[in-house]
């Protein structure tokens, strides 16, 4: 079975790529910010002398950088003129995303949901895309856009969102000077306040728009729920224990621009699109699966089997599942088989 996809046209292509390389710019600027200017600087009296002192802009924690010298005053001079001019870069950078958002809009680029892409734009800016990868149907976004094509809409259409913690990341040195000892339903409510923990699930968020979060934290391989307290970042969420998750706790990361209905626009980082199709497809054949979703996984895997082989060329598919190591081989092998039909 062959999917009917709708390629990008030239001038589609052309402002994805301006859209990619400008934003990569602000993320890169963004972290820079927030690792070494998210704090102020300023002089403060002590036993008759003046001190350099730098105050952390969330912890309000401080620390001496010294007296007052030659050398000091040339360090708060710096840290000053410096700051001042990233601010003001960030602050065009901005603007000219704006000018880019509407042009998205304009060529039609916009697919994702709007939550989806706030969610994403905080992750890109605390420098969090190893650690908190998007898994599920929305990944589609991801693949579609990478290729430069539209699959048809009925593929991904999704209420839910959900976040997959990779437990064998660290948190990122921004996340920590930003958001210390934080947790990642503070940080959903911090991009919408209205989202709400779900008092019988409480892996599940819920927004006033209906845009509903599963934040999942693999532990093993058998179905259960527990509290887990080693991960900071998840310390209030109980974790989701089931069959074929570790899979994608081991899976390689894939990143790739996605732009919203609005024209809005972040890095989304999902799980190599190979994986992707090999779960989906073992999902599918599961005695346990809803009917619906089964259909539903099977059409997806395939769909994304199709992408690889016609768009992305750069994956050699018979190479990469032989060294697929952190997959179950009988599930590769099924895998393989279904392709050759």
């Amino acid at each position: 079975m062959e999917y009917l996809l709708s390629e990008y046209t030239a001038s589609q292509r052309k402002q994805l790529i301006n859209t990619k390389q400008l934003y990569e710019h602000y993320i890169r600027q963004k972290n820079r910010y927030y690792r070494d200017f998210n704090l102020s600087m300023f002089w403060k009296k002590s036993g008759g002398n003046e001190y350099l002192t730098k105050q952390n802009s969330i912890t309000k924690k401080t620390s001496s950088l010294g007296v007052r010298t030659t050398e000091t005053e040339k360090i708060h001079s710096d840290f000053i003129s410096h700051k001042d001019a990233l601010k003001t870069e960030l602050s065009e950078l901005e603007a000219r995303m704006e000018k880019m958002r509407k042009l998205n809009k304009i060529e039609l680029l916009g697919r994702a949901p709007a939550s989806l892409i706030r969610i994403y734009r905080k992750i890109n800016e605390l420098g969090l895309n190893s650690k908190i990868i998007l898994i599920g149907t929305n990944a589609l976004y991801a693949y579609e856009s990478h290729c430069g094509v539209f699959v048809a809409e009925e593929q991904l259409a999704t209420d839910d969102i959900d976040l997959l913690n990779k437990k064998s990341k660290e948190l990122s040195l921004v996340f920590t000077e930003v958001l210390p000892g934080g947790k990642l339903s503070e940080l959903l409510k911090l991009i919408d306040p209205s989202f709400v923990q779900d008092s019988d699930i409480p892996y599940r968020f819920r927004n006033k728009e209906g845009m509903l979060i599963e934040l999942i934290s693999p532990i093993s391989q058998k179905m259960s729920f527990q509290t887990y307290r080693e991960d900071p970042l998840f310390t209030d969420i109980i974790d989701l224990e089931m069959e074929g998750m570790q899979w994608l706790e081991n899976s390689r990361i894939f990143e790739s621009m996605v732009i919203d209905e609005t024209g809005a626009f972040a890095i989304i980082p999902t799980i190599h699109p190979l994986e992707f199709a090999v779960y989906k497809h073992w999902l599918s054949s599961r005695h346990d699966r809803e009917i619906l979703k089964k259909q539903r996984d099977f059409e997806q895997s395939r769909l994304v089997t199709q992408l690889i082989r016609d768009y992305m060329v750069d994956i050699d598919t018979d190479a990469e599942l032989v060294s697929m190591k952190h997959f179950n081989r009988d599930a590769i092998n099924a895998y393989r088989l279904e392709m050759k039909r």
